[in-house]
């Protein structure tokens, strides 16, 4: 390792430290913060976790604001340590930024910190390399992460990662905590309480899992690291909701996935159909009502249209999205002649042919209203 790189970390009960590098010390100078650096380390460690088969770990707002004030502190006051400057640990940094603590009075949080290192894959490397720093990013009691990338002082690039686990905190994660996907079928990672249930939930004894928070019909059943579950049909964001027991008391953790679905999806313009009739004169108005049928999905979508009752008629039966359908009354049955007050109705129903089409069938209800007298009224004709 290059003598001007430089990594430590901090177990929770106990310390174990790689020692810096000599090196110059000099003025503080400007800080500048990269979330996106942050957040491609809690992507590399995540990979790093789920390769060998242990849950990702849910970035935490305390963690996170523990790791980048404890950069600013080392920046400020010229040091390189897990001791604060006013002699504060990494648990009680993280507790006095909002993380919970244990029945115990104390958070469950270890540390990782490093100097030097100007990407997130260098010091992704240079921890994995390192037996400590390993052992904290696999531990499987954490749950949590927290990381602080901050530019400026004596190492240029300073680096704190803050890994912890609260109680009555469980996060889930939807396909490894994957920000999209294209199937509608995904699978759910759980965690449980591994630390302690002194302030916490116990042994889990069943979950649901539902797209709904209420968990209207979610059935219960045995804790799993991971469940199959089927996400809500149609693409936009969706969001899964996992309830745990321990048989007294539960915890309710949620997870959010996009979803970009290939398939066609059916939209019809009308939502309804009205045409009226003068009894007994055949005029009918409108003499067409036009559906416009559309795909909002993607690939092609096929349709069949048809109507319920004979004298409704449709200007096409079938056909690709998009299409233009023109529907009309025609006098089957003699249903123009009857008695003004008559009402007749009838249905539309627009499928999709396509075994994976969403919002499919479409119905549109259609009514013929016979009246005594339909008036006509002609606008005025203004010409420059």
């Amino acid at each position: 390792m290059q003598k001007f790189l430089t990594l430590i970390f901090i177990a929770l009960l106990g310390w174990l430290s790689l020692a810096p590098a000599a090196h110059a010390q000099g003025p503080a100078g400007p800080q500048t913060q990269s979330e996106s650096f942050e957040l491609e380390v809690i992507r590399l460690m995540n990979l790093e976790r789920t390769s060998r088969g242990l849950p990702p770990l849910a970035r935490n707002t305390q963690l996170t604001l523990s790791a980048r004030a404890h950069n600013a502190d080392m920046i400020a006051n010229n040091f390189f340590d897990h001791t604060g400057s006013n002699g504060s640990t990494a648990s009680e940094r993280a507790c006095a930024a909002g993380y919970a603590p244990y029945g115990w009075g104390r958070c469950y949080v270890g540390e990782n910190i490093a100097g030097g290192y100007t990407t997130p894959a260098a010091v992704m490397t240079g921890w994995m390399n390192s037996g400590g720093h390993r052992a904290n990013i696999l531990n499987s009691n954490y749950r949590e992460v927290g990381v602080g990338h901050t530019t400026g002082g004596s190492w240029g690039n300073y680096w704190t990662m803050d890994l912890g686990a609260q109680p009555r905190v469980l996060p889930i994660f939807i396909n490894n905590d994957a920000a999209q996907t294209t199937d509608y079928h995904v699978t759910v990672t759980l965690t449980k309480e591994d630390v302690s249930s002194w302030g916490s939930i116990g042994p889990v004894s069943g979950v649901q899992i539902s797209s709904d928070p209420g968990f209207a019909g979610a059935a219960w059943q045995a804790w799993s690291p991971t469940l199959n579950f089927e996400l809500p049909r149609g693409s936009g964001t969706k969001t899964v909701y996992v309830r745990y027991s321990d048989g007294s008391q539960t915890v309710t953790s949620a997870d959010t996935i996009t979803l970009n679905e290939p398939v066609p999806s059916l939209s019809v313009s009308a939502a309804q159909v009205i045409f009226l009739s003068q009894a007994g004169s055949g005029q009918v108005v409108p003499p067409g009502a036009t559906l416009h049928i559309a795909n909002t999905g993607s690939q092609v979508l096929h349709w069949t249209a048809g109507r319920s009752q004979s004298w409704l008629q449709l200007g096409a039966t079938s056909g690709d999205a998009p299409a233009t359908v023109t529907a009309s009354v025609i006098n089957s049955g003699g249903i123009l002649n009857g008695a003004a007050g008559t009402t007749a109705g009838a249905t539309i129903t627009v499928a999709a042919t396509n075994p994976d089409a969403l919002n499919s069938p479409q119905t549109i209800p259609v009514t013929l209203f016979l009246v005594d007298k339909i008036y006509t009224t002609f606008l005025p004709q203004i010409r420059k």
